[in-house]
């Protein structure tokens, strides 16, 4: 178990949860370790790191090895209470010196590949985002000085693996992994995060030169428009309850054409506090009926129909009102 120096908790209904670090603290604190190894010539079991908001994170290092101008180390990724596809899998740096004075940055085994335009990074790179391609070459730069050179090649065996429990594909981001993080720390139930993933694809689909997206709340709702409608996924983004936002980044980066399709109970942002959409996230959805169906219709449907729609009391009774079957 990591020694980590941020113990206050997230409280969330009652309940404290506990705080993670990010893949990008991982690698960064398994690249500085390395290159300590590599210019010491003896093993190092513990290594800290200043993340990017300003936590100190003192992490236990497993798998350390150094041999002549080349050491590797790893670090297991802890996602605190905030568990997803990456949480317990290590994360590893291969660090080479060399006479280059230059520091690059490889991905290796089990780091994806980016494919797509639209995530900040250049196609054909391994997906390690701009902050941990920073925090990694500063780590790194600290421990071997001004004037040597250094080869980090980012690594992760189980990456293949993990990798198929994540949006990564959707995102264009094949092979492996993503090495993320802005903060450096994983914070349980964060709403930004979650947001910040949905309108990431926005922005791919994008800057692939999309100009129309239809929106749906969820994995019903994408299978429902491909089998049912024949509608291509590749316009297809999920935006959970966060409807207005998710409306107002399409606009933002210049959709010309916005198609909410699903059920209205979600579509319309639990207008009747509907408690049958369990997220714990719920509470981002105002519940104002005239604001979030006005918002919805007005993306969505022509204004008759917005306001005939907008004083049924059911989803399927508005569906029925304006003629066409209810599809989820």
């Amino acid at each position: 178990m990591s020694d980590q120096t941020f113990d206050a908790p997230v409280w969330h209904h009652g309940k404290a949860l506990r705080k993670g670090y990010t893949t990008g603290s991982c690698a960064t604190a398994a690249a500085k370790v390395a290159a300590l190894m590599v210019m010491r010539q003896h093993l190092i079991h513990q290594v800290s790191i200043v993340t990017p908001s300003g936590v100190t994170l003192c992490l236990n290092v497993e798998s350390p090895h150094v041999e002549g101008q080349q050491a590797v180390a790893a670090i297991r990724k802890d996602g605190g209470d905030d568990v997803d596809a990456t949480h317990g899998m290590l994360i590893f740096a291969r660090v080479t010196l060399n006479d280059s004075g230059e520091i690059s940055l490889q991905g290796g085994e089990g780091i994806g590949t980016v494919t797509r335009k639209g995530i900040g990074l250049p196609t054909g790179s391994p997906a390690i985002n701009r902050t941990p391609r920073h925090t990694i070459e500063t780590a790194v730069r600290e421990a071997i000085g001004p004037s040597r050179g250094a080869q980090v090649e980012i690594f992760a065996p189980e990456g293949v693996l993990r990798a198929q429990k994540t949006y990564n594909a959707r995102l264009g981001i094949l092979g492996g992994i993503s090495i993320i993080g802005t903060t450096g720390i994983v914070t349980p139930m964060s709403e930004e995060s979650w947001k910040r993933s949905l309108s990431l694809e926005l922005e791919i689909k994008r800057a692939a030169g999309l100009d129309r997206v239809v929106l749906v709340p969820g994995n019903h709702g994408e299978r429902f428009v491909r089998e049912q409608m024949g509608i291509d996924p590749q316009i297809v983004v999920t935006m959970s309850n966060f409807v207005g936002y998710m409306i107002e980044e399409a606009v933002r980066l210049g959709f010309r054409q916005i198609v909410l399709i699903g059920h209205p109970g979600k579509t319309d942002q639990n207008r009747r506090r509907d408690l049958s959409y369990p997220q714990p996230y719920r509470r981002c959805a105002d519940g104002n009926p005239r604001r979030s169906s006005g918002a919805a219709w007005r993306a969505a449907a022509a204004a008759d129909a917005g306001q005939r729609v907008r004083h049924h009391r059911s989803g399927n009774g508005a569906y029925r009102r304006l003629g066409i079957p209810a599809p989820l």
